[in-house]
């Protein structure tokens, strides 16, 4: 993970084209996306590997939840909401926003795509005058 941000620091600064910067840009996207999943995947006690059933414990007291209100909002005696942990909302909101990123980088490489081949049409590459050298025609000239 720490390759991967010294990466997109590298090549996001030393950029030369669009399709470099925008690359970068949607290298950090996919870079949260899989770090996002990787915290989904992992348990909060350190104990437990991802993907494996959670050791045999004895329960905890059944009176001990508070189940007035809405039913998703079950919460124990210390008034904690059980449904769901910190680690997963920040790698839900890492997904979220790598995503952005990789959608938006996509949109402004297209957009920047889209740029370059009008500017190429246009006779005078978006310049007031038509960029001819000594020896050519302005009609020969691409």
């Amino acid at each position: 993970m720490s390759f991967q941000l010294v990466g997109f620091l590298l090549t996001y600064l030393l950029h030369t084209t669009h399709a470099a910067k925008n690359g970068s840009r949607a290298g950090l996207g996919i870079t949260l996306v899989q770090f996002g999943f990787m915290m989904v995947g992992r348990k909060g006690d350190g104990d437990e590997t991802a993907g494996s059933p959670p050791p045999e414990t004895s329960p905890g007291d059944p009176n001990a939840y508070n189940f007035q209100g809405a039913p998703d909002s079950v919460t124990d005696s210390a008034g904690t909401n059980s449904n769901m942990g910190r680690n997963e909302w920040l790698s839900y909101i890492l997904m979220v926003v790598g995503w952005f990123i990789l959608i938006r980088a996509v949109g402004d490489f297209w957009r920047a795509r889209r740029t370059e081949q009008l500017v190429l049409a246009s006779p005078d590459r978006g310049l007031g005058v038509a960029v001819v050298a000594e020896d050519e025609q302005p009609e020969r000239v691409v």
